[in-house]
């Protein structure tokens, strides 16, 4: 029993896999066809709502008719952000509720029964989608509010005036056993996926590309032309006295330090930049900034990597090379992130002997 308990809140305590996931698929080439697909439902659903308008058992009366073109909006909308632009976890997290609610409210508009519960079947895909790209709390709570509507849906059905109480308690409990068992199953399959990712180009811990992963993505960053005002930026970052916090406080305490750590990179680093974790306490960033943002960057990066109030308190050496000049034309990308990173891991290691928890800049 204490082993199934254990099982349950290791899963509850999962953390959320959007960039993680993300990753995963635009390294294996699936990104672009997974958001076209999710903007591909959405826009269908939209479809599907416009389509109940002409029917005679549709939505009824101004209000709910009103509704029902509201969420046939947002379905368009929707597929229209997913398909144009990069998805953010703020976009996911607003998708997944926004997704709910509006499947919530077409539900309402149908005027039969049986007709509601199909519309809640759809709540099936965004458990199956929660399951892949977010946590165990959101999906619990998803999967609370998609049974309490389903089961209001069928309501009628079992004390309505023409109640059918066989016929309700079949249609609910085959509604409820999709929207629960697509996202169990879904979670099964993202175990076996992110074991794989961990073994290849994921950072299992931080959810950060390992050196692998970086070595095999630097061509997106490095490859197009390099200007003044669309540099070269790689960055080095260690943890100043890492092993002895290693050694004093236990290794549970060093990976709690190195996760915080990652999440502080997110807070300076770009959505377009390569974030990795290359060593056992160290970082890389590699991106594309002006020249005239470095010196705001660098005070950025001495603000986010500042852990001074952490317990233990935590500093870092920071270098930093920023390239403006083409590549020359024999000059591979690997060449030119390989001197690019030598310079950086230079300035890192004077920051790191003038005391630490410095910020280094060379310009190449």
């Amino acid at each position: 029993m204490n082993g199934r308990v254990e099982v349950v809140l290791r899963w509850w305590r999962l953390p959320d896999q959007f960039h993680s996931f993300s990753r995963y698929l635009e390294d294996h080439a699936f990104l672009t066809s997974c958001r076209a697909l999710v903007g591909g439902t959405a826009f269908w659903m939209g479809l599907v709502l416009l389509s109940a308008r002409f029917s005679d058992v549709g939505p009824q009366g101004a209000f709910w008719r009103a509704v029902n073109l509201t969420v046939i909006v947002l379905c368009f909308g929707a597929a229209l952000i997913w398909w144009l632009f990069p998805p953010t976890p703020l976009w996911s997290y607003t998708f997944v509720v926004g997704s709910d609610a509006a499947i919530a409210a077409a539900a309402a508009t149908d005027t039969e029964p049986l007709g509601r519960l199909i519309a809640c079947v759809v709540f099936a895909s965004i458990g199956g989608y929660i399951a892949f790209f977010h946590n165990p709390k959101l999906q619990v709570g998803h999967l609370i509010f998609a049974s309490i509507v389903t089961m209001l849906s069928g309501w009628t059905l079992l004390f309505g005036p023409t109640a059918d109480v066989g016929l309700g308690l079949a249609k609910i409990s085959v509604v409820l056993a999709t929207i629960i068992v697509i996202p169990g199953v879904s979670q099964i399959v993202l175990a076996v996926l992110g074991s794989d990712a961990s073994t290849s180009d994921i950072d299992p811990l931080t959810g950060l590309l390992n050196r692998r992963g970086l070595a095999r993505r630097v061509n997106d960053v490095m490859g197009a032309p390099v200007t003044e005002a669309d540099a070269l930026l790689v960055v080095v970052i260690d943890l100043d006295r890492f092993k002895t916090i290693n050694d004093v406080h236990g290794h549970d305490v060093g990976d709690s330090t190195i996760m915080r750590t990652a999440l502080r990179i997110r807070l300076w680093a770009t959505q377009s930049a390569l974030t990795a974790r290359t060593g056992g306490d160290e970082f890389v960033v590699v991106e594309r900034v002006p020249v005239s943002m470095i010196s705001r960057l660098e005070g950025q990066i001495r603000s986010a990597m500042d852990g001074a109030a952490d317990d233990p308190p935590t500093s870092a050496s920071v270098g930093m090379a920023v390239r403006t000049a083409p590549r020359n034309l024999d000059e591979s990308v690997d060449e030119a992130f390989a001197e690019l990173f030598r310079v950086a891991d230079s300035a890192m290691y004077e920051a790191k002997r003038e005391g630490g928890n410095q910020v280094r800049a060379s310009l190449v």
